[in-house]
């Protein structure tokens, strides 16, 4: 990913007033997650299982913390258990920044059938989302996305195109 994008994440994250990132390593996002983690503005977990990092973004919200969950789409398949069973139904909100694998120009031929499967399995959950593709876009829709999350106490998700990783 390119020094400006990261800065464009990094800096969306601050002005939606994120404090709290929890994430599942991702090579989309690498860049991102060593910002955040050398940004005192942020506290910052790796997780597991993307599961447990809703579990712990749902519980940063209760404790009154602004959080975010970072991962690749696929990671969205194993935390349906914890979307549906404890953030939809007590409405707690989380923003995600999402990587989308299998999106037209990817490459990665393992990963087609998560990109068919992807958009349609957040609108069954009835996930807002956001497609980004370039710096200044992703910085704006963080922000609109976390007030969203915020108002609506549901989850949103700003999900970033792969194509030149800008």
């Amino acid at each position: 990913m390119k020094a400006e994008t990261t800065r464009a994440i990094v800096e969306g994250l601050k002005d939606a007033g994120i404090n709290f990132v929890v994430y599942m390593p991702d090579s989309f996002f690498f860049e991102v997650i060593c910002a955040i983690q050398e940004d005192p503005a942020f506290e910052s977990i790796s997780v597991p299982n993307e599961s447990v990092g809703m579990c712990l973004c749902a519980g940063a919200w209760l404790g009154g913390k602004q959080p975010v969950m970072i991962m690749e789409n696929t990671g969205l398949f194993v935390a349906m258990n914890a979307i549906t069973r404890f953030h939809q139904p007590f409405g707690i909100p989380v923003l995600m920044l999402i990587s989308y694998r299998g999106d037209a120009g990817d490459g990665w031929w393992m990963v087609t059938d998560i990109g068919h499967a992807f958009e349609p399995t957040l609108k069954g959950l009835g996930v807002t989302y956001e497609l980004v593709d370039e710096p200044e876009r992703a910085r704006k829709a963080i922000r609109l996305m976390q007030t969203s999350a915020s108002v609506s106490e549901e989850l949103q998700a700003v999900v970033f195109r792969k194509e030149g990783a800008w």
